[in-house]
């Protein structure tokens, strides 16, 4: 196999620097992301999930009934109708499913890839300017 050239090892560290919102601006990020509401949760037992509704509309080749009914297309498939104390289980469930149907994103056991502290941190940081 032949190694890659300068050029290419630079091209390939900005991109992933750039994937990880490292080489913008500070309180700038890549990708627009989204912070799931109404949960239920009243204690702060995990950091806040902030998705990519980017990446979720490009792998999804904008199918947004995947994820959104047509009569409630801010909110996440029926995670409102949920009874109370039943919203995170509903939600870890259907996001879960959906990563297992189509091979991709985390699963249930990987938490800390959804539930991301320095994530939420610089996503509340951006909301507070």
């Amino acid at each position: 196999m032949k190694a890659p050239n300068t050029k290419q090892m630079v091209m390939a560290c900005a991109a992933c620097l750039l994937l990880l919102g490292l080489a913008l601006p500070s309180g700038a990020t890549a990708e627009e992301y989204i912070p799931f509401q109404n949960t239920g949760i009243s204690g702060a037992k995990m950091p806040k999930v902030f998705f990519s509704h980017d990446k979720h509309v490009e792998y999804m080749k904008e199918d947004c009934a995947a994820c959104h009914r047509d009569d409630t297309p801010d909110q996440f498939l029926d995670v409102n109708a949920q009874p109370e104390g039943k919203k995170v289980a509903y939600m870890h469930a259907t996001c879960t499913a959906c990563h297992i149907k189509y091979n991709a994103g985390p699963r249930l056991t990987e938490c800390r890839t959804c539930h991301s502290a320095s994530l939420a941190a610089q996503q509340d940081a951006a909301a507070a300017k």
